[in-house]
């Protein structure tokens, strides 16, 4: 005669909780990461105007802004960093990690049409718990294995031409271009005139020897990677992780967006550059032979 087994409804749901439902330490948590790009209290947009910038207080419009990140991790109550895993998308590569931020919303420097930005990062993590999860860490950047390769055949999210810098055969890892309202002196000329509409940042490795088109190992003096560690305030709630606030005005803070003394206009990386002093200072790095006084101070944590 057959037999009929009957479960009680608790033994159901310890059974079924057994094989992986829920946000547990058995399984792969996927969390979502929102960026934040502003100046001050201003979001950065394509025609928002720009206020209280450097030293002069000036007010300016967007033209480029842009940055990659890569080698995410989480911090844990236990004190330990848990590297992420990214999924794959336009803005994401998953194989290496790093993810492109986009805040431009238009083309042709603000100037065209509308196009995507990209304000998001999908990470996972295997085997831990979003509720033990009290920081997050990044590096600015792309990592050396991919930041040196053909442009022409990149794909995405290396393939934008306007993060691509050709004269160190690699990537901007920034691009943070902006149109001060009253415009840049510069104490030289550029292109046979001696105001610029744009004061530009590009952030990138410098100092960089070997041809990696003819497939030489490419090594750089400056790397400018800046690590960035946000745990103050940091909460994940609902698989989402506080925003992460850029703060362009206080990236700019210590310098003048209206003067430049060192061509080309604002800052290229270049070690000789006096104006890139502050403003990699504000992101924790040291520049030629000025010495980081302290951590980052553009990235911060909104919830």
């Amino acid at each position: 005669m057959q037999k009929i087994y009957a479960f009680s409804p608790v033994v159901l749901a310890l059974s079924l909780v057994a094989c992986g439902g829920g946000d547990d330490n058995s399984k792969t948590t996927n969390l979502t990461i929102p960026f934040q790009a502003k100046a001050g209290a201003t979001d950065i947009a394509c025609g928002t105007p720009l206020t209280n910038l450097g030293l002069s207080a000036d007010q300016g419009t967007l033209a480029d802004f842009a940055f990659y990140i890569h080698d995410i991790k989480f911090k844990t109550k236990a004190g330990q960093m848990v590297s992420a895993s990214l999924e794959k998308n336009d803005f994401q590569d998953s194989e290496y990690g790093v993810a492109l931020l986009d805040f431009q919303d238009k083309t042709d420097a603000c100037n065209g049409a509308a196009k995507p930005t990209n304000k998001v990062v999908y990470a996972s993590v295997n085997n831990l718990s979003s509720a033990d999860i009290i920081g997050l860490e990044f590096k600015v950047g792309v990592p050396a294995v991919v930041n040196h390769h053909n442009a022409s055949t990149a794909i995405a999210p290396y393939n934008r031409s306007g993060l691509f810098w050709s004269w160190q055969t690699g990537h901007k890892f920034m691009r943070l271009d902006v149109n001060p309202r009253n415009k840049v002196q510069l104490a030289y000329t550029a292109s046979g005139a001696n105001i610029s509409n744009t004061y530009f940042f590009h952030l990138g490795s410098t100092g960089c020897s070997g041809d990696p088109i003819t497939g030489a190992v490419v090594n750089c003096t400056a790397p400018n990677r800046p690590t960035v560690t946000l745990t103050a305030n940091f909460k994940v709630s609902n698989l989402t992780t506080s925003t992460v606030v850029f703060d362009y005005a206080k990236l700019m803070a210590d310098l003048n967006l209206n003067n430049d003394a060192v061509m080309p206009p604002g800052c290229m990386s270049g070690a000789t550059d006096i104006e890139c002093m502050h403003i990699f200072n504000n992101l924790g790095l040291s520049h030629g032979a000025h010495t980081a006084t302290g951590l980052q101070k553009a990235f911060s944590v909104a919830n």
